[in-house]
């Protein structure tokens, strides 16, 4: 089963690697430096049978630019680069997840806020244990006609 702390760690991991930003989960909401970006995942998971699940994951990315940087070119930039970081999909252990939608939006009340939502649809094995019953030692059958 793959675990949302490994997506995590995995995306944290790709912007990391383009960025030398703070990254930052949901619990900071004040006193955070820009440029930085907040990350957040949204999972819904649909029983498909036993053993498996689908998955559907919004990972939400959140881009805090510095404010002698809050331009358009800039925004225009940062979502393009995003878009190339995460192109077609990511590796996360041994699993690679495939990018299913990648949108952009501004936020916030100046508009100066950049969100990406990634969308990744993926099944993964439920790990569930079958019970386990005692086996039957002896049976006893009582046989019937009648006429």
């Amino acid at each position: 089963m793959l675990k949302q702390t490994a997506i995590l760690s995995a995306i944290s991991a790709l912007i990391e690697t383009e960025y030398a930003y703070p990254i930052y989960t949901n619990e900071i909401v004040e006193g955070f430096s820009q440029p930085c970006f907040f990350i957040k995942l949204i999972k819904r998971t649909d029983t498909e049978s036993l053993n498996t699940n689908s998955n559907a994951l919004s990972i939400i990315i959140t881009y805090f630019a510095s404010p002698d940087t809050n331009t358009e070119i800039a925004y225009l930039d940062m979502t393009d680069d995003m878009n190339l970081v995460f192109d077609t999909g990511f590796q996360v252990l041994d699993r690679y997840l495939h990018v299913k939608n990648f949108t952009a939006d501004r936020i916030g009340e100046k508009q100066d806020i950049l969100q990406v939502t990634i969308q990744i649809d993926y099944f993964d094995n439920t790990n569930r244990k079958e019970p386990v019953y005692d086996l039957m030692k002896k049976l006893n059958l009582a046989e019937h006609i009648r006429s």
